[in-house]
């Protein structure tokens, strides 16, 4: 069960790095789930650590899941800024345009 544990928990790991990296384009939407993955990866990492398995698997998928989970953190913080851009500029040419009467 620990080597399906370790195969798991790298996979989320990666998964979670992946989403992380792609959430600000989402504007974080992906990044909630990397960082969801990412915290699943770390049980399943502290349950192979428990059972005493130290392999590459096990390691790797440490050093993913942090790695997902600041990625995913700067996703969602990024998404945020994004999307609080967007909709200011959304707005002032908004205004803009009915100031000087396009509309």
């Amino acid at each position: 069960m620990s080597k399906k544990n370790s195969v798991t928990a790298l996979v989320l790991g990666i998964v979670g790095c992946v989403l992380g990296v792609n959430g600000w384009e989402t504007y974080g939407i992906l990044a909630i789930g990397g960082l969801v993955c990412s915290i699943i990866s770390m049980n399943f990492q502290k349950k192979c650590e428990a059972e005493g398995v130290q392999n590459g698997m096990t390691k790797a998928a440490k050093v993913t899941s942090i790695i997902g989970l600041v990625f995913s953190i700067l996703g969602i913080v990024g998404g945020l800024i994004c999307g609080i851009c967007l909709c200011t500029a959304a707005a002032a040419g908004g205004a803009e345009a009915l100031l000087n009467g396009y509309y």
